[in-house]
């Protein structure tokens, strides 16, 4: 990212689906999830008025995408709407403080706004520039999940 050039964050656009899908495959290579699947998949986020979908762009390139979303606790009864970030990309690991913030930040007061009281944002234990950028924006590290198929 080039000092000379202003980032912005905004809601994800149709036309923005093939950037995020590309993000998303190179942020999760071994997903089963690749190609046509994941682009209908992105689509069908960018259009559902209840999920939260965000690019940051700069000159119009996308560099990063946010998608989340609220839901009633069911951990905790009777503490409300908890904001869940499901899928959080950005395009180079080195600019996950100005680009990761910027897309966080923004969510952040579009959760508020849609009635959150909580924010969880999933990550994988294989990227560890998020998880210090996580740490970082003052996210604090509350479970570890393993798991297997069973076929």
């Amino acid at each position: 990212m080039t000092t000379e050039t202003r980032l912005t964050v905004r809601k994800a656009l149709p036309t923005d689906a093939a950037a995020i899908a590309a993000l998303a495959e190179r942020d999760d290579p071994a997903a089963a999830e690749t190609g046509e699947t994941l682009r209908s998949r992105v689509a069908a986020l960018v259009g559902d008025p209840s999920a939260i979908t965000l690019v940051a762009t700069e000159q119009e390139v996308v560099r990063g995408y946010l998608v989340g979303g609220t839901a009633r606790s069911t951990v905790r009864p009777g503490e409300g709407q908890v904001a869940r970030i499901e899928e959080f990309a950005v395009d180079d690991p080195h600019d996950w403080w100005p680009v990761g913030s910027a897309l966080i930040e923004e969510a952040r007061s579009r959760l508020r706004a849609a009635g959150a009281v909580r924010l969880i944002v999933t990550t994988s234990a294989r990227d560890p520039a998020k998880q210090a950028f996580l740490w970082r924006c003052g996210l604090t590290l509350v479970t570890e999940a393993y798991q297997e198929e069973l076929r």
